[in-house]
């Protein structure tokens, strides 16, 4: 079925199709908003926020080009924009935190140990995305945990097919170098080296 069938009764404001786009889209939505920004919480709200944009903006999309590669192009303004609200509060603050008392992170509740370890692996890739250059996440983000394209990255970033590509080397590195000995026995083959994947 074409991308224009299927948008046009979300046009209509059909209450089914709304709720069936939403249930379609919202869990890759939210791994785009988690790749971006590297925080859960920040995450789901910023999930929230681009479907109402995505749905906002549904009137002005252009048929002829890729639905996906426009919807990731809606989520990753979005996230841009808060990450640059967010760097503005952390720059207007960074006095008052240094100041101020420091707490402890509240212990996780008990739970199954599988569920412990998924996240203790998020935890560890939200903060190994976080070193990545914003250019390298958005690339890596994009290409590798979302499997778009790298036409497609490129089209929604803005920038050519051999910079998505370069982004993409230099991310896969440095992710390579933070995240290897941090995973070693929690994911298996984590330790191996770059050539065992190959």
């Amino acid at each position: 079925m074409s991308t224009d069938l299927i948008l046009q009764p979300l046009l209509r404001g059909d209450p089914e199709a709304i709720d069936a786009w939403y249930r379609r889209e919202h869990p890759e939505v939210y791994r785009l908003c988690f790749g971006f920004l590297a925080e859960a919480h920040e995450a789901d709200d910023a999930a929230q926020d681009a479907m109402l944009r995505i749905l906002d903006r549904l009137p002005s999309y252009d048929p002829d080009r890729g639905y996906r590669a426009w919807r990731n192009t809606v989520v990753l303004n979005l996230c841009r924009d808060r990450l640059r609200r967010r760097g503005a509060r952390a720059r207007a603050t960074e006095g008052a935190m240094r100041a101020g008392p420091t707490f402890a992170q509240p212990a996780a509740l008990p739970g199954p140990e599988d569920a412990a370890q998924a996240a203790e692996v998020r935890a560890i890739l939200a903060s190994a995305l976080t070193a990545l250059s914003p250019r390298e996440r958005e690339a890596f983000v994009l290409r590798d945990l979302q499997g778009e394209s790298t036409a497609d990255a490129a089209e929604a970033l803005g920038i050519s097919p051999s910079s998505v590509r370069s982004l993409l080397t230099l991310a896969r590195r440095r992710l390579r170098n933070l995240l290897g000995p941090r995973l070693v026995g929690l994911v298996p083959g984590a330790g191996a080296s770059p050539e065992a994947d190959r």
